[in-house]
């Protein structure tokens, strides 16, 4: 009884079997010249890698300069601070205002960066050669970012003296690695990477990018809006250190230097 029932359904499952191998060399498709030659594509090429840019540097130089234009922005600034002076004792002495008092200490050297953010462009685009697809807009970004630094460094004067200028330079040296301006910044360990989305010279280099190799005006938008954050934030965090040393006036501040 058993033999007779497993070589009935040995039958079934052979017929079952001989429909199934049917109907897959039926689905098999015919080899034609122009199937083998689509296979042969396919095995010599398993992968196609296909890429789209939005812009393009013109050469190397080019794609390096919004970088060191960058840099050359923040270490202008940082010159100028060790020259001028960033706030007045006779004003802090005289009781002005703190707003007046700030604005003095910024306008001075955030004028002489833009004179120096003109010089610039006039070596990179005349001396150097290279081509701007949007020049207005890309000396706008160097002159908004030369005050940008001047208001930072300008607050770190103010709250922390001469250890704030100091910090000044470290902050140069963090964003030498932090701003995407020689290598991609995606490459960077975590918490640099992080530093990028905070600090400042990234901003800058992007929004250059966008405006003188013709990208995404947007983008650019995007970084001078991020721009002008660090900016007021800068002046008034400066102001309410003018405004702390109005309160807090030491013997010296009383009798300031005549060139205070």
């Amino acid at each position: 009884m058993q033999l007779r029932d497993g070589l009935g359904t040995l039958a079934s499952g052979t017929a079952e079997l001989r429909d199934g191998l049917s109907d897959g060399v039926d689905q098999i498709p015919a080899s034609t010249p122009d199937l083998r030659s689509l296979q042969a594509d396919t095995i010599a090429d398993p992968v196609k890698v296909s890429s789209d840019k939005v812009a393009s540097a013109e050469d190397y130089g080019a794609g390096l300069a919004p970088f060191f234009a960058a840099l050359s922005a923040w270490i202008g600034i940082y010159a100028l601070f060790l020259i001028v002076k960033p706030i007045s004792r006779r004003a802090i002495t005289a009781l002005h205002s703190p707003i007046r008092i700030t604005l003095a200490g910024w306008l001075t050297p955030a004028s002489l960066g833009a004179v120096q953010m003109v010089g610039l462009m006039g070596i990179l685009a005349i001396t150097l050669g290279f081509t701007f697809d949007n020049p207005i807009g890309t000396l706008g970004v160097m002159v908004f970012a030369s005050a940008t630094f001047a208001a930072i460094i300008l607050a770190l004067n103010v709250w922390l003296g001469s250890v704030g200028q100091f910090l000044g330079l470290v902050l140069m040296v963090l964003q030498l690695v932090t701003a995407g301006g020689t290598f991609p910044w995606q490459t960077l360990p975590a918490p640099l990477a992080a530093l990028h989305h905070v600090l400042p010279l990234g901003y800058v280099v992007d929004a250059m990018r966008q405006l003188m190799y013709g990208g995404d005006l947007s983008r650019a938008g995007w970084d001078l809006a991020v721009l002008g954050i660090w900016l007021v934030g800068a002046l008034l965090l400066a102001m309410i250190g003018v405004t702390r040393m109005t309160h807090r006036r030491t013997l010296r501040d009383l009798q300031p230097s005549l060139i205070g």
